[in-house]
């Protein structure tokens, strides 16, 4: 029997393909096994959802077998074969029983659509459904299987459809003729027709628009710039539907379907030897071909090499090294440059911060009286402090992501290097670790010192002028003249004191400011400088991680070529005789797969 011989041809290109383990190949082939020992003749009718795929089912056959309308989406696969009375069948996975076991539930035909919805909103595995109808269309063998819509809409439902595509016979692709193909169509086209290549356009819909024939042409044209060989139908679903009711054999020749009928009983119907000759030569003969370059690819890298190009190979691979290793030094000088760099800058930036600060405080403390305006001043300073380092470390963080990028830079000469995911650099807050500035010890002017001060001044003023006024106007020592005098002298002598008093405060509170200012500084510095050898560790990890990888890869490199130069010749010519003696059988196969389109192949 020609199954014989063509199961033996798969059996045989399935092994040569587990043999160079093409797990991908091997279960193709597996598909096509199963399609030969099957007598059934499977038309798939396939594109993308709302093209018409279901009407066109039910325009075939003449009975509403395929749920079908503008709202109607197809999501599982749905079988419509021959059978003398009308059955209808859900077939649906059994788990316990192992993945190819099914469940065949019988439904009423025309209640397939219900309990196909119900069972899926159930959460039940539904695989297909079959549909047998007495009809002269399907009558030798032929049978139309309608698939759920391919293209960009459902990634899964186009899997869907191509999982079943290998075990078809012939596709029609559908695709209506309000516009031409599109670019997902063409493609899922030409990734079909490596499964099945029997193929046919059929373009429904053509009462919808006048231009369906400017349509079909441009189309013809897409699938020969595509290497696409397929024949193409219009037709019209609804006037078909109509000239059946009406028995009207004008409208039927209208609708474009009598040709569409013809190609499946005439080209299709009872060719199922032949067609599983073309789809068994077409999958053998492809999957023995990427076999058969992977072999060549491997014979290639066996011939022996001579000494000059494993020399031009060591060579280049050591010019790589010392690239390599100039790159390494120029990366790591542009680090430690920058880093040094960084630590001057952001000590001179936070000094300079500070030194504004300090001019600011000089100009309020030139008018301003400490005792009246500590509290304020001292909330003031803290808020200035903490601004200067924020916008201090701010601006660390800025130049350590510029200095990671020059530093990448320098090693993209050599290396596709990515700058590293630098952590962010929290400001620090050392106020909390310098004591704060306090107003200078016995700053207050008492009352009791102001009346003292007072009184020292106006006892001068007294005794002076009392004695003036006594010799030369015979006044006694105490008498209107000296007294005033007297209290105008220590007024003076009171205001002289508190203006003394009051430029010493500022003086001394400057001077504490400034030092509270320093300290300041010294902790800021420090908290820089530890963040910046952070940086530092940080990017010097990471570009000498990569700097290592690579000197890694070119030492592995290295001792390939010198273990390819040592590798005994006697090895390399016995693998080259195995894979010469491999694609002589894989030529023959190849030959014998080719012979079954000619119809010389026979039973073994």
């Amino acid at each position: 029997m020609i199954e014989t011989a063509l199961v033996d041809l798969i059996d045989r290109a399935t092994a040569e393909c587990a043999e160079q383990q093409r797990a991908d190949l091997h279960n193709r082939l597996r598909q096509i096994r199963t399609r030969v020992l099957d007598p059934t003749q499977l038309v798939l009718v396939v594109g993308e959802s709302g093209q018409g795929k279901s009407a066109l089912v039910n325009a075939l056959v003449n009975a509403p077998v395929c749920a079908s309308g503008d709202d109607v989406t197809t999501v599982v696969p749905t079988l419509v074969r021959y059978a003398d009375e009308p059955t209808a069948l859900l077939l649906e996975h059994e788990p316990t029983h192992g993945p190819a076991a099914l469940d065949r539930t019988p439904v009423p035909v025309e209640q397939v659509r219900e309990h196909l919805d119900r069972a899926l909103a159930n959460g039940r595995p539904v695989t297909r459904g079959e549909v047998g109808i007495p009809r002269a269309v399907l009558k030798n063998g032929l049978a139309l299987m309608d698939t759920p819509g391919v293209g960009s809409v459902s990634s899964s439902l186009t899997a869907t459809t191509l999982a079943v595509v290998a075990e078809a016979d012939a596709l029609l692709m559908v695709s209506d003729a309000t516009q031409e193909l599109t670019t997902n169509e063409l493609a899922f086209l030409k990734q079909a027709t490596a499964l099945c290549p029997n193929v046919a356009l059929v373009q429904p819909k053509i009462d919808r628009t006048p231009h369906w024939r400017k349509v079909v042409e441009v189309n013809r044209k897409h699938l020969h710039n595509a290497g696409i060989a397929a024949k193409i139908f219009p037709v019209s679903a609804a006037i078909r539907m109509r000239a059946m009711q009406a028995k009207d054999s004008n409208l039927n020749a209208e609708s474009g379907f009598p040709p569409l009928l013809e190609y499946l009983q005439t080209e299709l119907a009872g060719k199922h030897e032949q067609f599983t000759r073309r789809l068994v030569a077409h999958n053998v003969s492809e999957a023995l071909s990427q076999v058969n370059d992977a072999l060549k690819t491997e014979l290639a890298a066996q011939n022996p090499r001579t000494a000059a190009q494993t020399l031009v190979e060591l060579e280049t691979a050591q010019r790589r090294a010392e690239d390599l290793r100039r790159v390494s030094n120029r990366w790591q000088k542009a680090l430690n440059d920058g880093i040094a760099e960084l630590y001057t800058d952001i000590e001179f930036d936070f000094r300079e911060r500070s030194w504004a600060i300090l001019h600011e405080v000089n100009e309020i403390f030139e008018t301003a009286d400490p005792l009246e305006v500590w509290d304020d001043f001292r909330d003031w300073l803290t808020d200035r402090l903490l601004d200067a380092i924020s916008e201090t470390f701010q601006w660390l963080e800025a130049r350590q992501a510029q200095l990671a990028e020059v530093v990448a830079e320098e090693m993209r000469a050599e290396h596709d290097a990515i700058v590293p995911q630098l952590v962010d650099i929290q400001p620090p807050n050392p106020l909390d670790e310098v004591p704060e500035p306090k107003l200078p010890s016995r700053s207050e002017y008492k009352r009791f010192d102001q009346f003292l001060t007072g009184l020292r001044g106006s006892y001068g003023g007294v005794l002076m002028f009392g004695m003036i006024t006594s010799f030369g106007l015979g006044l006694g020592l105490l008498n209107v003249v000296s007294i005033s005098a007297g209290v105008l002298l220590g007024l003076k002598s009171l205001d002289e004191e508190k203006d003394s008093r009051l430029r010493r405060r500022q003086t001394e509170v400057k001077t504490a400011v400034q030092r509270h200012v320093e300290q300041v500084i010294f902790h800021v510095n420090r908290e820089a400088k530890t963040a910046i050898r952070t940086v530092h560790r940080t990017l010097h990890t990471h570009f000498m991680q990569i700097t290592e990888n690579a000197q890694a890869e070119i030492s592995r490199v290295i001792q390939e070529i010198k273990r390819n130069a040592e590798r005994s010749a006697v090895d390399r010519d016995q693998r080259a005789r195995e894979i010469r003696q491999k694609l002589e059988e894989l030529t023959a196969l190849r030959r014998k797969a080719t012979m079954l389109t000619q119809n010389r192949i026979t039973a073994a």
